[in-house]
């Protein structure tokens, strides 16, 4: 399976808005160097527990503020 077709797995299995998913993702992807077309599975596994980081951190950030 090439890596377009696992991240789209991915967005599908997380039930969650796909085009939100998709740029939140390739955010993730970009910014750690990846190349969509290419990613493993091993890459799908850490651009999926960086962005889950990225939301608890921004889940605390906004605890703090309330």
């Amino acid at each position: 399976m090439d890596g377009l077709s696992l991240l789209r797995l991915l967005i599908e299995a997380t039930g969650l808005p796909p085009e939100s998913m998709e740029r939140e993702l390739r955010r993730v992807i970009e910014e750690n160097g990846l190349d969509v077309k290419t990613l493993t599975l091993d890459q799908v596994r850490e651009v999926m527990a960086t962005y889950l980081q990225d939301v608890l951190v921004e889940a605390k950030d906004n605890l703090r503020v309330v």
